[in-house]
């Protein structure tokens, strides 16, 4: 029963798209039965393991639905509902058809056991991705989906690679077998290179800022809010082999650790709201890496926590443009209306900001780093608030509104995220909100690089490559 989550709006997309004058009737269906199914399952549900075709686990392919994978779609398919609902009739069939097979992919992926199931899903979420970013065929946003497929398709060509190499030594595309033992390192570092341009890391995100800004607000919601998140969940899921994770560790720290911290300085420098915004989906795939490398178990709950949160963000912050045709932090101050628009923003923003008592603070601190670690942990505290506030006090709300919205969003996640902090944890927790509410009205230059788009990323992958082999042998 589970696989009907991935089969049944991938089949409804194909009729919406056959169905011209009734695809937001085939929507409006589709994700009623999703959710009453969603729900059904995470309560009455059970795992299931399923080897299509009859084959065995060494030959075929494997589909793992854990009880967890329930709440990750539960959640997952409320948003895509949501927006759909909020957006569907501003588009044609094409649209719906392809938010539905997009729908069905992202949740296929999370049921992935081997390698080939999951380099086609990663295929028809790039395909997918493409053609709802140039959505509106205007000249900007085409030149951004282009950017997004060319960069898309390097990055698998390097996880095929590394794949390839497993496969020689194993004989098997198969997770389970495939890292029961050390695998390769040259495959590991290939393999986690392409997901790390999936997952818009610092070096690998030439595609994501211009992606993320220039398409339209419900596309820049699920492409921040889902799909750049979805490449740290496949590094995540492969992590949970010791075989992989054993060699990646150290490497995901580092690069947690600088896409964290210069993603946000990035951040901060913006002007454009939208580009805040993408760029701070640079730094928090940072975070997740960290998470990843240090505390696994931690990472669905953030991964769920980042999903509704940035979504509701870039989708609000993109419909008062859409609206407005305003998106300079300076020229958003003077915006009137748009008043449920700018609290949701607000509220998804705070709460990823990593201020205390924001959900992002008690999931940063829950990560348990100590050491010469937690100093960055700390600088980082600083970067993340300083581009949230920034973004923040733009968005202008009567002061009644403001901490209203405010105080929603630091409602405790009983339950989820275990609360310990240190004084000093809140001393600089406090201390980041003073400085960037001190240095949110200055004025501050976007850092561009103008590159050869498509030499440099190749140059920049190798290289990422290249270092990283070199770090695992060290290692």
């Amino acid at each position: 029963m589970a696989i009907l989550l991935i089969l049944f709006p991938v089949s409804m997309g194909i009729i919406a798209y056959l169905s011209r004058h009734h695809h937001q009737k085939i929507g409006y269906i589709t994700y009623a039965f999703l959710i009453t199914l969603n729900t059904y399952l995470m309560f009455f549900g059970k795992e299931e393991r399923i080897f299509p075709g009859g084959w065995n686990r060494f030959n075929g392919i494997e589909i793992y639905f854990p009880r967890e994978m329930y709440v990750v779609a539960f959640f997952f398919n409320i948003m895509m509902f949501i927006i759909y609902w909020r957006s569907a009739r501003r588009h044609d069939n094409i649209f719906t058809a392809l938010w539905l097979i997009i729908n069905g992919t992202l949740i296929g992926i999370l049921t992935s056991e081997d390698f080939f199931n999951t380099y086609v899903h990663l295929e028809l979420i790039s395909i997918s991705s493409f053609l709802l970013i140039g959505i509106g065929r205007n000249e900007r946003r085409i030149w951004a989906s282009l950017k997004y497929m060319f960069l898309s398709y390097i990055g698998l060509t390097f996880y095929l690679i590394g794949v390839g190499l497993i496969y020689a030594q194993t004989g098997s595309l198969n997770l389970h077998i495939a890292f029961s033992k050390e695998p390769n390192p040259l495959a590991v570092s290939l393999i986690v290179t392409g997901l790390l341009v999936k997952s818009g890391m610092i070096f690998l995100s030439a595609w994501l800022p211009t992606a993320h800004s220039e398409a339209s607000s419900e596309i820049s919601a699920v492409l921040s809010g889902y799909i750049a998140p979805i490449g740290t969940y496949v590094i995540y899921s492969f992590a949970l082999y010791d075989g992989f994770y054993n060699e990646i560790k150290e490497i995901l720290l580092i690069y947690g650790f600088i896409s964290l911290i210069i993603g946000g300085i990035l951040a901060f420098l913006e002007n454009d709201a939208k580009r805040i915004l993408a760029y701070s989906t640079i730094s928090q795939m940072g975070l997740a890496m960290i998470i990843i490398a240090e505390k696994k178990e931690l990472f669905i709950p953030f991964f769920i926590m980042h999903m509704i949160y940035k979504s509701l963000a870039f989708y609000n912050v993109g419909r008062i443009y859409e609206k407005t045709h305003i998106r300079s932090i300076i020229l958003l101050r003077d915006v009137n209306n748009y008043d449920i628009n700018k609290m949701l923003a607000i509220f998804s923003i705070f709460g990823l900001s990593g201020i205390f008592p924001s959900h992002g603070f008690f999931v940063k601190e829950s990560i348990g780093i100590h050491g010469d670690l937690k100093i960055l942990l700390y600088i980082s505290a600083f970067t993340t608030a300083m581009y949230s506030i920034k973004i923040i006090n733009a968005l202008k709300l009567s002061k009644k509104i403001y901490y209203s919205t405010i105080l929603i969003s630091i409602i405790p996640l009983i339950g989820i995220v275990e609360y310990h902090f240190t004084k000093l944890d809140l001393i600089i927790s406090i201390t980041a909100l003073i400085v960037s509410l001190a240095v949110s009205n200055l004025k501050t230059k976007s850092l561009s690089i103008k590159l050869n788009y498509l030499e440099n990323s190749l140059i920049l992958q190798i290289f990422s490559i290249v270092i990283g082999y070199y770090i695992i042998k060290l290692i």
